[in-house]
């Protein structure tokens, strides 16, 4: 089944009391949002999608759950007619929001149930995945949201010394309480969700983190299960660039108290020790011996793409230059 409807349409809809008594009727266990962050060039081959549609057919999980694929209305006709032949309980619906965090926002309103999964589009989860995640928050009614590892993949010395240095900060290394929630995957109680939207911000990278740290700041608790893994789509030196002059404009809004070139060392210190922290931590399971020369390169050349990004928080730039999210 595929619901595919226009943004006013929905809206229509969504007010109607058939609308809603349909919608009391389902008996979803989960319900799981997919939009995409990461949009390279102006044509969409929605081969992205293809790919996580796939993978969420192929989830283990035995009990009934929904499909949400949110996007930007500028592509709604160039929507392939095929999406609906890869699961049941897909629902399409558009935007009119480019940013994807208002995307994520916008598909809880048509989320049937009290777990709710919020996944990026180049994400590929592990069969395992929602079943895992349903569970864990099924057996721990003191956390609001639980993720877990994610990877570039492990078929390479460039993407396992990556996975470390971008994607591990919120690995503990095994199971338990953690200060991070995955913005690319993850499973939460709806309350959350409704209760806590993304802040405005000109990067989802800035929006997450600030929306992360409201929901600790409220005294509310996130988990991190190992078992559970998601695969990240990655490009090459562009993607890198752009993935750090994002994180270097963030870091300069978030942890400075007015962006300044002045806080530009600082920051680039404070990174540099907190992701060789990482490396101590998991580098001995994560990587391989001879893994190690190129993941020290990388995390002295990540500092320097960096830079960028700061100096677009101090300029007060309204938008990251070429950058390929949203």
């Amino acid at each position: 089944m595929r619901l595919e409807i226009d943004v006013d349409q929905i809206l229509n809809l969504a007010n109607s009391k058939e609308f809603a008594m349909h919608e009391s009727n389902l008996a979803f266990a989960a319900s799981v949002i997919i939009a995409s962050d990461y949009e390279e060039g102006n044509e969409k081959t929605w081969e992205t999608e293809r790919k996580i549609l796939t993978a969420l057919a192929k989830q283990d999980f035995k009990e009934p759950f929904e499909i949400i694929l949110v996007d930007y209305k500028i592509y709604q006709e160039s929507l392939p007619k095929d999406l609906s032949d890869i699961l049941p309980n897909l629902k399409i619906i558009f935007s009119n929001d480019a940013e994807s965090a208002k995307r994520k926002d916008y598909g809880v309103k048509f989320s049937t149930s009290e777990l709710v999964a919020v996944l990026e589009a180049d994400c590929i989860p592990c069969s395992s995945w929602l079943r895992i995640l349903v569970e864990d928050l099924r057996t721990l009614p003191d956390m609001v949201a639980v993720s877990g590892r994610t990877t570039y993949g492990d078929d390479s010395i460039y993407k396992r010394a990556l996975s470390l240095l971008d994607r591990s900060f919120d690995d503990l290394g095994n199971a338990g309480k953690t200060q991070f929630v995955s913005n690319n995957g993850a499973l939460y109680r709806r309350h959350i969700l409704e209760a806590f939207p993304y802040p405005e911000a000109i990067t989802p990278f800035l929006s997450s983190r600030t929306r992360n740290q409201a929901i600790l700041d409220a005294g509310y608790q996130f988990y991190f299960d190992p078992r559970v893994s998601m695969q990240h789509a990655i490009g090459g030196w562009e993607f890198i660039k752009d993935v750090r002059r994002n994180t270097g404009y963030s870091d300069m809004m978030e942890l400075a108290a007015t962006p300044s070139l002045n806080e530009v060392p600082r920051l680039l210190m404070k990174r540099q020790k907190f992701e060789w922290s990482l490396y101590k931590r998991l580098g001995r399971k994560r990587l391989k011996w001879y893994d190690w020369p190129l993941a020290i390169v990388l995390l002295f050349v990540a500092r320097w793409c960096e830079v960028p990004g700061m100096i677009d928080a101090v300029k007060g730039n309204q938008s990251i230059p070429n950058t390929a999210y949203r």
